[in-house]
């Protein structure tokens, strides 16, 4: 018999937890030894791939997470009686709780952690010690992230995001690419992450305009879905490059994989006010595909990217001083090859999608 595994998220919208999900999803299913059925709060699922997939799939009446949310996740997890529930978010645990208190039988892993946020509040804190207190196991996608939520390290693990490296086969011809998106610069510089407070294209966009003063070979993109009810970060963004034409912030894109391999350099700037990244799901895409790597040292970046071996960690630094980095960088195209070389290899020796599915086997096998 099949051991059932209940998976609850908040939605499979666009996102690195989401993704992170959908590619476990996609390795579990090609095991085929287990039942897999996924709860979520909402409709939404950006990713085609879910739709291939054996995977029984339901959706809670209400978007809020509230009393009556809690009591059809109850009915709901009570008919189909799993083994496992596997929840990726921190309401999602709390939301569980009622079932896992009355059903100690059933095994609880948490994915809560996917970020090194600086500060946790009081309130986030209170909830999170109940919910690690009632899980069985505590996942998190960087050692920073751990370090940060601090949860009890007998129960703790680290799972680094894995790809599927399915994903970057058949890509589009670049020059393709680079005609579809009117990049006719000899180089492009991208950034690929949402608009939203946890990100600063203000800053990756200001990078740019202090490299227009060194050189004017070169594009950068900044693409990224936005909500359409809150599209202020993007509508800034538009104001701030309105007049550099090759400054362009781009609304978030399906063919994000062939647009990274028509780009030269992957950046990734993060709010760190207010988010600290676990392991960004973008900049191990931009290092599958060979791209040098540009990003905040901060969070689970510097688990990743090696700095001055496959890329740059920014700390301080201002957008003139970046820019002078990339400058230096585009004018040392073998330093740019070598980098790029050290990015790839990095991801097929750490980050693959068999080894991330392995381990998270690992934790189900020890729980059944």
């Amino acid at each position: 018999m099949k051991t059932k595994i209940l998976f609850f998220i908040g939605s499979l919208g666009s996102g690195g937890k989401e993704r992170r999900l959908v590619e476990l999803l996609t390795f579990l299913d090609n095991l085929n030894k287990y039942e897999l059925i996924l709860v979520s709060k909402n409709k939404e699922i950006s990713f085609k791939k879910f739709f291939e997939l054996n995977v029984k799939w339901i959706t809670l009446d209400s978007l809020f997470s509230d009393l009556k949310s809690v009591l059809q996740f109850y009915r709901i997890a009570n008919k189909i009686n799993p083994g496992i529930i596997h929840t990726w978010g921190s309401v999602q645990t709390f939301m569980v709780l009622p079932f896992i208190i009355k059903n100690r039988n059933v095994k609880l892993v948490n994915s809560q952690i996917t970020a090194a946020p600086p500060k946790i509040s009081l309130k986030e804190r209170l909830i999170n010690q109940v919910n690690f207190y009632y899980s069985d196991v505590i996942l998190s996608n960087s050692y920073a992230g751990l370090e940060v939520y601090n949860p009890p390290k007998i129960k703790s693990k680290v799972i680094y995001n894995g790809l599927n490296f399915d994903r970057f086969q058949n890509l589009a011809v670049p020059q393709n690419i680079k005609n579809d998106f009117d990049l006719k610069n000899k180089f492009t510089i991208v950034m690929i992450a949402s608009f939203s407070k946890n990100k600063d294209y203000e800053k990756f966009f200001k990078v740019g305009i202090a490299l227009n003063e060194l050189r004017s070979d070169f594009t950068f993109i900044g693409v990224g879905f936005f909500k359409a009810d809150f599209p202020d970060l993007f509508n800034e963004a538009i104001e701030l490059t309105k007049i550099y034409p090759n400054l362009r912030p781009i609304p978030g894109t399906s063919n994000v994989e062939s647009l990274v391999n028509a780009c030269d350099l992957g950046v990734l700037f993060s709010n760190t006010e207010v988010h600290g990244e676990g392991i960004s799901n973008s900049i191990i895409e931009y290092m599958a595909l060979g791209k040098p790597v540009i990003a905040n040292d901060a969070g689970g970046t510097k688990e990743v990217v090696r700095n001055g071996e496959n890329g740059y960690l920014i700390k301080d630094e201002t957008p003139e001083q970046i820019a002078k980095m990339i400058n230096s960088l585009l004018d040392n195209p073998d330093k740019m090859k070598e980098m790029g070389m050290n990015s790839k290899n990095r991801i097929l020796t750490e980050f693959t999608l068999s080894r991330m599915g392995g381990e998270f086997e690992k934790v189900y096998k020890s729980l059944i």
